[in-house]
């Protein structure tokens, strides 16, 4: 199936916004498309459209100045799996708020629970070495390089 020019996120008009309102408020699912949205003040924010873990589609406008810092530097992306709670609100002077945020990304999409597993004796071992293909390489060595490795 090929992507319709419909389907850009550029194109959405509008769309169910999520809103951080208070401490503990928190959006987690799936990301469909990142862009950045120009506010009319002429800056810039990531603007994520999720499918939620409950399966709704959301909007989440990413302008406050902490969480823009996180995703900059998860650097997520279509595809990927994302939680984002507002953690806390610190008054600043001035009457002005400091949001502060937990943000996880799960690459690939699966959800971070879904993603740990326990490890096998197989994972554990070490990979196998093809001792021909050693051999080979070593034969090929010149005397300067066997001397240097103690061969």
């Amino acid at each position: 199936m090929t992507a319709s020019v419909w389907d850009d996120p550029d194109l959405r008009a509008g769309g169910d916004y999520f809103s951080f309102n208070k401490v503990g408020d928190n959006i987690s699912g799936k990301i469909n498309a990142v862009r950045s949205h120009r506010f009319a003040d002429g800056t810039v924010a990531p603007q994520l459209f999720l499918t939620t873990d409950s399966g709704e589609e959301k909007t989440v406008t990413c302008g406050a100045v902490r969480l823009k810092m996180e995703l900059l530097d998860l650097r997520p992306d279509a595809g990927d799996h994302i939680s984002i709670t507002l953690a806390q609100e610190e008054k600043r002077g001035g009457g002005k708020t400091l949001r502060h945020w937990d943000v996880n990304v799960t690459k690939g999409g699966s959800k971070p629970a879904a993603a740990a597993r326990a490890l096998t004796d197989a994972d554990q071992r070490p990979p196998a070495v093809d001792t021909a293909a050693a051999a080979a390489a070593l034969a090929n060595l010149s005397p300067e390089q066997k001397a240097a490795l103690g061969l």
